[in-house]
C-alpha cells in the first residue's frame, strides 16, 4: 500500500520576509504531522490527514513547553508513534504496530 504524502507550498510571508516551513510527511515507515484539537491530525496547512491520542505525558524543562507526550496517531489505517508538545506543535512519529 502506497501512503506516501509529500506536503508542498509551506511558505509565510511576515514583514516583507518569506519563511518556508517543513510540511507534513507521510510514508509507510514515517510520519511528520501536527495534532490539532479534538483528535485531529493535520497537515501544515491544516488539512486532516488523520486521527491522534495521547499515550502518556511527563514534565520536561524545554522553551517548547513543560510537557512531553506520547502520541499514536492513525494514517490511512497505520499506526504510528512518537513524541511531542501536543496540539499545533509537531509530531514526529515511527510506524508501530498495533497493540
Amino acid at each position: 500500500m502506497d501512503t506516501s504524502y509529500i506536503e508542498r507550498d509551506c511558505t509565510i510571508e511576515l514583514q516583507e520576509r518569506k519563511f518556508e516551513a517543513g510540511g507534513a510527511v507521510v510514508t509507510d515507515d514515517i510520519l511528520i504531522a501536527y495534532p490539532a484539537a479534538n483528535g485531529i491530525l493535520a497537515d501544515w496547512h491544516g488539512a486532516v490527514i488523520g486521527r491522534w491520542n495521547i499515550l502518556s505525558y511527563w514534565p520536561v524543562r524545554s522553551c517548547y513547553g513543560s510537557t512531553m507526550y506520547s502520541i499514536e496517531a492513525f494514517v490511512n489505517d497505520i499506526r504510528y508513534v512518537g513524541r511531542g508538545f501536543g496540539v499545533n506543535m509537531i509530531l514526529k512519529a515511527k510506524r508501530s504496530p498495533r497493540q
